[in-house]
């Protein structure tokens, strides 16, 4: 048994699926264009002005999720995932994950994204297991506060549980992410592949002679 764990945005699909998401919202009349352009906004100051994953998310969260229900959300995400995937797939890591399926691999999606979404992208692609940033709801069903944001450093430390629960060598498993923000996430595997790297992790990955695709 080997593992092969994936990160989401910008690895296995394209884009942001979160920004895709609001936007797809707006077009089904379901979220203001100003909620769209906000979620731009922060993913564009997260990406290239130095805004934290954490800061990012609470941003998000506090600005445009605190208090809305959780079934507004739910109503379109199911079609919306086939819709995206069906255009926004990046096919050498997708072609990467059939491989791992078809050998028998454990497959992961670890997602710094909301987990209603990437349920939803981990059952269309039929990895084994997902885990994402988590949300709590309060009694009636609207987002109350984050329970969880999925970093880097927490990847890795999944992979080193899951790769202990399931008796593999951390030599057998296969990460694949395009940030160096999930660093301490590619340093755990013993093949390490870069998708798509940002600046600093093409640097590393070639330093380090990693795979880049």
């Amino acid at each position: 048994m080997e593992i092969s764990a994936f990160d989401l945005d910008r690895t296995l699909v394209q884009g942001n699926s979160s920004v895709s998401f609001c936007l797809y919202l707006y077009r089904q009349g379901a979220l203001p264009f100003s909620i769209v352009l906000q979620s731009a906004f922060y993913s564009v100051r997260h990406r290239f002005l130095g805004m934290t994953l954490v800061e990012l998310h609470h941003n998000v969260f506090n600005k445009i999720l605190r208090g809305k229900p959780l079934e507004l959300l739910e109503k379109y995400v199911d079609k919306f995932a086939h819709e995206y995937l069906a255009e926004s797939l990046y096919l050498p890591a997708v072609m990467r994950l059939r491989r791992a399926q078809r050998k028998g691999h454990y497959t992961m999606i670890l997602s710094n994204a909301p987990s209603f979404l990437v349920e939803r992208f981990a059952r269309i692609l039929g990895v084994n297991s997902f885990h994402a940033t988590e949300y709590l709801v309060d009694e009636n069903n609207c987002f109350q506060k984050i329970k969880r944001i999925l970093e880097g450093k927490d990847k890795a430390q999944l992979i080193r549980n899951m790769a202990k629960k399931m008796g593999v060598f951390l030599e057998e498993v296969t990460t694949y992410s395009d940030s160096v923000l999930d660093l301490e996430f590619l340093e755990t595997a013993g093949n390490p592949i870069a998708v798509n790297p940002d600046k600093k992790l093409r640097a590393i990955s070639l330093k380090n002679q990693w795979r880049i695709i």
